[in-house]
């Protein structure tokens, strides 16, 4: 979520007074958050504490009524109907950018991809509730979760393109020269995917985002969300737009990605997509007394020192989502490694394709917990979450597994190994 905020921050001085270039000091004199960074913590907020958007939107934008460049002008006549009804007014039809450059939490918040829609739905129509005010908040959210499971961005790009109906085909340096200040979603979500999708690092889809020219905040702080779940975001960069931020709306920040997450790459890792830290709290889940459990329990909390906790991952090591988030932040996996024993877990790639792409990688798990019976590996329902497979796909790769005196399996598998 951080990224977006940051590319609210850097975009704010361009947005009447566009640069169509990447030359510009990244945070320059007279920078500040506006409205969207406003909204997107409001937005973060809702997350956290539950009842409706619109309570937050509302409590919010009162709370910081004048931020830099203000609020749109749908948006505060929404906010003048819903203080003199002393509550959040219907929504107005909108179908302004204001609904995507809010979202990046819902895409922070939720690991299922109908849940990500929904929550964008639901943040959307409160206040933009033309169809294309939802699809573009929809959109956003859903590239943000691909980029945190690992997808790469062409395939994103392929794929918000075809659900989404968004014509993703020109590239940053075409759109460049004839993009003008544009309010809504449909001249400024695919822009801003955009500039994502073609970046190197997090600072350059910024620098692309606001060389484009147009609504320059936010489609930085668009771009910005999808480009900290690509990339990562440098720690120097977070830091500096962190300082920017009243006490609250830091606390807001803290709170958040301390329960959801984000991507802090140190600067010696900018440019890869590695040594990449999720800001989770999880404490010590590892010590004590082993499992000493006949089958995988349901729910695994800690560890003995010797027991591994065996998940399904993605090739590159995205460990953004379901168990693999678990294993990640609470049982030792390594950000950027997609297979193997890593602390006291074990991944196996499982959103490559098929289910015949996951065999090698179970046969290779099998053949290494052969050699290490100083180990006791306890196998999840790999696969059977994110990538999407059932049960009834995944046990029978385990039929190898069966006798193998430190592998313990999900009870559910028995039915497909007898």
């Amino acid at each position: 979520m951080i990224g977006a905020i940051t590319g609210d921050i850097v975009g704010s001085i361009y947005e009447f007074d566009n640069i169509k270039s990447k030359q510009f000091t990244l945070f320059g004199s007279d920078v500040e958050y506006t409205d969207d960074s406003v909204l997107t913590l409001a937005t973060a907020q809702w997350l956290l504490k539950g009842g409706t958007p619109a309570q937050y939107y509302l409590e919010f934008a009162q709370h910081y009524p004048m931020p830099m460049g203000d609020y749109g002008s749908g948006f505060k006549k929404w906010l003048s109907r819903s203080k003199k009804a002393g509550s959040p007014a219907p929504a107005y039809n909108s179908c302004g950018n204001g609904s995507a450059m809010r979202i990046s939490p819902v895409g922070w918040a939720f690991d299922d991809e109908a849940q990500v829609l929904e929550a964008a739905r639901t943040s959307a129509e409160c206040t933009h509730n033309h169809p294309e005010g939802v699809k573009g908040a929809q959109a956003v959210a859903l590239a943000i979760l691909l980029a945190r499971k690992g997808m790469a961005a062409a395939d994103i790009r392929s794929r918000i393109a075809r659900e989404f109906g968004y014509d993703l085909s020109a590239s940053v340096e075409e759109i460049r020269p004839d993009y003008d200040w544009g309010g809504l979603c449909q001249d400024t979500v695919p822009q801003a995917l955009t500039a994502a999708f073609e970046a190197r690092d997090f600072e350059d889809a910024i620098r692309n985002a606001i060389s484009l020219g147009g609504d320059s905040d936010t489609l930085a702080c668009i771009t910005g969300g999808v480009a900290e779940a690509l990339f990562g975001i440098p720690r120097t960069i977070q830091q500096q737009a962190m300082n920017y931020l009243p006490d609250y709306l830091k606390q807001v920040v803290t709170e958040f990605e301390s329960r959801f997450g984000s991507r802090i790459i140190e600067n010696s890792a900018v440019g890869r997509r590695s040594n990449i830290s999720h800001n989770i709290v999880s404490g010590d889940k590892v010590g004590g007394a082993p499992l000493n459990a006949e089958y995988t329990p349901e729910h695994i909390t800690r560890l003995g020192e010797s027991d591994i906790f065996v998940f399904g991952s993605n090739l590159r090591g995205m460990h953004g989502g379901g168990a693999a988030r678990v294993a990640y932040n609470s049982f030792g996996a390594v950000w950027g490694q997609g297979e193997g024993l890593q602390g006291n877990s074990y991944a196996i790639p499982t959103m490559q394709g098929g289910v015949n792409t996951i065999r090698p990688y179970v046969d290779r798990f099998i053949a290494f917990a052969r050699t290490r019976p100083d180990l006791t590996f306890y196998v999840t329902k790999i696969g059977c979450g994110i990538a999407g497979f059932h049960v009834r796909d995944i046990a029978p790769l385990f039929a190898g597994a069966v006798g193998v005196p430190n592998i313990r399996l999900p009870r559910d598998f028995n039915p497909y190994l007898n």
